[in-house]
């Protein structure tokens, strides 16, 4: 890995939680003439490296999504190849990630939609890092933030505190979404309250190191108020 910039941040603003809307796979497999497969393939090699590198950053806490609930309306073929690349990752790339960090994986979303061998390689996941403490490596996967909400108020004993029973509890810092939308997607709008959005024109797949030290620089030097 290539050498950290010894970046000098404004006081109180700490990157802990980095979430990533990482938009762009289907696209950039049409213009490489590729397929889904070899696309997804791609994208979670990347994704590997860029966690990588924000954990040497200090940031702990990741939220990546990989698909809403809203997704699942697309070609069959293309459901196809995203639940399989995350069972893959699950098994390759996420299983190293967590042992290697000590980072428990949670997986948010609904999984009535999923079919029954990813759930049981989604539960598997979840048991073998639940007592990993360094930090949480969240997968948005048939994510909608009103099922996280009514999750939380029907677990909730609590109903005035119903938000520490959502998936996600942590509020997240920032926001890295490709592929050129420049919106959240209804991706943690309950956690994003005060997060910076840095949207790029570039794919997923062509997102480069360079580009995710350049975003981190820029959040190191803003002043964050949450609206005080």
């Amino acid at each position: 890995m290539d050498e950290i910039p010894n970046f000098h941040p404004m006081p109180g603003n700490n990157l802990l939680h980095v979430g990533i809307i990482p938009d762009g796979g289907r696209r950039w497999a049409l213009e490489n003439k590729c397929s889904l497969n070899e696309g997804y393939t791609r994208s979670r090699q990347l994704m590997n490296l860029h966690v990588e590198r924000l954990l040497a950053y200090g940031v702990t806490d990741f939220s990546i999504f990989i698909s809403s609930i809203q997704n699942f309306c697309r070609d069959y073929q293309e459901i196809n190849a995203m639940l399989e690349a995350v069972s893959s990752s699950l098994e390759n790339e996420i299983d190293k990630l967590s042992g290697q960090h000590g980072l428990r994986v949670v997986v948010a979303g609904k999984r009535s939609m999923l079919p029954v061998s990813l759930i049981k390689a989604v539960e598997n996941a979840e048991e073998r890092t639940r007592g990993n403490r360094k930090g949480t490596l969240n997968l948005l996967l048939a994510y909608d933030p009103i099922e996280e909400i009514l999750h939380a108020f029907n677990s909730s004993a609590n109903h005035e505190r119903f938000y520490e029973d959502l998936w996600i509890t942590k509020p997240v810092d920032l926001v890295i979404r490709t592929g050129g939308a420049i919106l959240l997607s209804n991706f943690l709008p309950l956690q994003c309250g005060y997060a910076r959005l840095y949207c790029y024109d570039k794919l997923f797949n062509d997102f480069t190191t360079e580009d995710l030290d350049e975003v981190v620089h820029q959040f190191s030097m803003i002043e964050r108020k949450f609206g005080r």
